[in-house]
């Protein structure tokens, strides 16, 4: 019998006439959409009220699409409208928290991951409301006809309105530890760690089953395709469509407005085949330009290509319920689906890997029978160590190298080190072998299953998990039984400089799948852009298309070539931040007004507004369970007492770096509830969530879980650094205590002992130096950057190591400084 935990869910509460009430903030949002051809311009309004009587600061963890080109912020205070710049992220938060010390109304818009985002707003007045105003550009997803028959084909607007609760892999950063290598204990979803150094700004406060958020949503969407919509639908929501001719505007419905779950829009356009389309820009910053490249090229569907098929599914916590019977169902149609002559294989993974078998097996009627039989066994649990799957199914034995080896992952993605498991897919991807990604889910994370895609050269596919799979299944195999060009070429005839294109290196293409591509020309020269490649059959490809860049044209473009290089400059940092690779994004993000990790938007109201020597209060914005996933599965067994009566004298003790503050009690009575917040040094009153669950199991061993197989067992002592392996040859920015400090955490640190031991048995191990740019600011080490020119050190397992140590120091509270690090390992 599983035991039940009883939990006072923590937090802000009101004394209403009533009864006694959660307090949020946010109140509505609203979405405002037009989409024209391939572009859609995306207007989000987030409106937030101040339910007490004193000052509040709010914080919004929200999500955004992964490849949304954000270029615009601003707030909306009564008939005032504060235009918010962009700024280096730093900046932009020291900027923010002098308007709040000020008393002046702030707003601070953030990015955490690709999808992932932070509103915070200061200094709201008791009684008063203030509208956020987020403004990006996206490039639609074409998805391509349901069948070969169909016309036409069908493209894909998605708004996400809900971040999943993500799991952190990782150990714990504690607050007086001195070392980092203690074996990972079950992890708070807030809780910062050596691998995710950044988490407690990544999960928002996700309110249990029976508590709904105070806000709603609202989204209107206005299509001009440019032709007749055939068909428009949404799996994910009800919604009223108005045609207009050939512009439709399409609304939810009022009975689904709970902001719980991704909202999906298709819509087919009429006529044979979709055209490929061109479109241009000039400015200020030269000339772009974009290229939609749907090939119509003929290909046989019977054409049977043998492959080797080995699925990695995710049988976490997270994926309890709906989401794993979606997966168990496409797992059945897959394994149908196969050719004769494939092989296939299947893993599992959650804390621990499991597999079908230990070989690819032969498509027969015998292993497609235990295939399902193991699929239908399969139960969701546990914590989501994706690294452990990555690395079985990457590693997993070839016994034909004559077959095409084709991975398919099913996941949600819901973890917080996604940047790990691209770093790994990146290195150790054979060239022979394809990636593709499925997420089944309502809010799953596409960020994770676009990347992962597209770093290992595949497709990916969301389904929701209500949806049917069996049109998914058929056009998957369609698309992968014919790639249909290969081997794309891009050349520029014409004079002046050559453009700029983004991908650097386009993929291959499938059946129905464009080729997206974005340029940049500096000189605005009009000129030739020649496509070619090798067809299915070995055939040569080629198309040409006459660019000439108009004053007048769309002047999204220049910022969605602006995102896409962006893009392409963050995959050169997976395994980590380097010098030269955040300066160039920092500075692409501010040339073309972007937000992205390294920048912020600011907006400050020009008046004080508050008195800031009176009390404030911050409240972080709950959020709802995305719809379809069970909350036992993440958090494991919680039950939620109703709150207590309010509290007084108790706030004392849990906040002993400022003063307490007492509430008036003019129209309502403001209790803080938060038992785990007891002794806490954080300036802010937060609603956390629980302990996401994790079963017990044995301390992982360092070499498998995190990250660095070099042949020490895992038996072996460990002891400290021998000082003549890792020595700090200059620390600029730290005085000799921080640097003895600094010493004293590199030297107990033992999952860096190990890697450091573990190099001596590579034979052509040379040592050298390696150099780090420190980010510190009260008492976090907030970026770790290699500055790789400086650096001779090219050991990339012994410099990760390095760098997880350096982002789990704990340096002096009171040090903010930049931090020039230079350390030697010696062979």
């Amino acid at each position: 019998m599983t035991q039940t935990t009883e939990r006072q869910l923590s937090g802000l509460y009101v004394q209403t006439a009533e009864r006694q009430q959660l307090a949020f903030p946010l109140k509505h949002t609203a979405v405002h959409a037009k989409i024209a051809g391939n572009l859609a311009r995306v207007e989000v309004t987030q409106s937030f009220e101040n339910p007490f009587t004193t000052t509040l600061e709010a914080v919004y963890i929200f999500p955004l699409p992964d490849e949304a080109a954000v270029d615009d912020m601003l707030i909306c205070i009564g008939d005032r409208t504060i235009q918010g710049s962009i700024k280096k992220r730093q900046e932009a938060q020291q900027i923010y928290e002098q308007a709040k010390q000020q008393g002046r109304t702030a707003g601070l818009l953030e990015q955490e991951r690709d999808n992932i985002f932070t509103q915070s707003l200061a200094n709201i007045k008791p009684g008063e409301q203030i509208d956020v105003v987020i403004c990006y550009t996206e490039s639609l997803k074409f998805t391509g006809a349901a069948s070969p028959e169909a016309l036409g084909g069908s493209y894909e607007f998605v708004f996400p309105m809900v971040v999943g609760p993500r799991y952190i892999p990782g150990n714990l950063i504690e607050e007086n530890a001195i070392g980092s290598g203690s074996a990972a204990a079950p992890m708070m979803l807030n809780q910062d760690t050596d691998l995710v150094p950044d988490a407690s700004r990544l999960n928002a406060p996700i309110l249990p089953p029976g508590m709904r958020s105070g806000y709603d949503i609202s989204v209107t969407v206005e299509i001009n395709a440019g032709v007749a919509i055939q068909e428009s639908h949404s799996p994910s929501h009800q919604i009223q469509i108005i045609p207009q001719g050939a512009i439709a505007q399409i609304k939810l419905a009022g009975g689904d407005t709970i902001p719980n779950k991704d909202l999906i829009l298709r819509y087919q356009v009429s006529g044979a085949e979709t055209q490929t389309t061109v479109l241009t820009e000039a400015g200020d910053r030269g000339g772009h330009f974009a290229v939609y490249l749907i090939p119509a090229i003929a290909y046989r569907p019977d054409q049977m290509v043998p492959k080797d098929m080995v699925f990695l599914i995710d049988t976490s916590g997270s994926q309890a319920g709906a989401p794993l019977a979606q997966c168990q169902e496409l797992m059945r149609r897959f394994i149908q689906g196969l050719n004769p002559d494939d092989t296939f294989s299947i893993i599992d993974f959650s804390d621990t890997t499991q597999q079908l078998s230990p070989v690819p097996l032969p498509n027969t009627p015998q292993n497609q029978q235990r295939a399902i039989r193991y699929v239908n066994q399969l139960t969701a649990g546990g914590g989501t160590e994706m690294l452990r799957g990555i690395r079985a199914v990457l590693n997993f034995p070839v016994t034909d190298p004559g077959r095409l080896r084709s991975i398919v992952l099913l996941t949600d993605g819901y973890i917080g080190n996604e940047n790990q498991i691209l770093a790994e897919v990146q290195r150790h991807l054979q060239p022979s072998t394809r990636l593709y990604s499925f997420g089944a889910g309502s809010s799953v994370n596409r960020f994770l299953l676009n990347r992962i895609a597209e770093v290992g050269r595949g497709i990916s596919r969301i389904i929701r998990h209500d949806e049917p799979t069996d049109q998914v299944t058929e056009q998957f195999f369609r698309q992968i039984n014919n790639p249909v060009l290969t081997n794309i070429q891009l050349q520029w005839e014409g004079a002046g400089s050559e453009p700029i294109f983004y991908p650097s290196a386009p993929p291959d293409l499938f059946a129905e799948q464009p080729l997206v591509l974005f340029g940049r020309k500096e000189d605005k020269h009009s000129g030739k852009l020649h496509i070619s490649g090798i067809a299915a059959g070995g055939k040569r490809y080629q198309q040409t298309f006459q660019l000439q860049f108009a004053e007048a044209g769309n002047p999204a473009i220049a910022q969605l070539w602006g995102r896409a290089r962006i893009k392409d400059l963050m995959n050169q940092m997976l395994s980590g931040d380097t010098k030269a690779g955040v300066e160039a994004v920092t500075e692409t993000a501010l040339a073309y007004q972007l937000l992205s990790q390294y920048t912020a938007f600011v907006a400050v109201s020009d008046d004080v507004r508050v008195d800031a020597t009176e009390a404030s209060v911050s409240v972080q914005v709950p959020v709802e369970m995305p719809e379809g996933v069970s909350y036992e599965g993440v958090f494991g067994n919680v039950a939620y007492s109703s709150p207590p009566a309010p509290m007084a004298a108790p706030v004392s003790k849990m906040r002993r770096q400022r003063p307490v503050f007492d509430i008036p009690a003019q129209d309502y009575d403001v209790t803080l509830i938060s038992p785990n917040m007891v002794g806490t040094e954080e300036d802010d009153f937060l609603l956390a969530p629980p302990a996401m669950s994790r079963p017990s199991i044995p301390s992982p061993r360092l070499a498998d879980d995190e990250g660095f197989n070099l042949g020490v067992s895992s038996q072996k002592s460990l002891g400290s650094i021998p000082e003549q392996q890792l020595q700090i040859i200059d620390a600029t920015g730290l005085d000799v205590n921080a640097i003895a400090l600094l010493t004293q955490h590199l030297n107990s640190n033992q999952f860096l002992a190990q890697h450091l031991e573990s190099v001596q048995l590579l034979p052509d191990f040379r040592g050298g130096q390696v150099v780090f740019e420190l980010q510190v600011n009260n008492g976090r080490v907030r970026q770790v950057m290699l500055n790789e020119e400086a650096s001779s050190l090219k050991e990339q397992a012994v410099i990760e190591a390095i760098r997880r140590s350096l982002q789990a120091w704990r340096p002096p509270q009171e040090l903010t400084a930049t931090v020039n690090l230079t350390l030697r390992v010696q062979s």
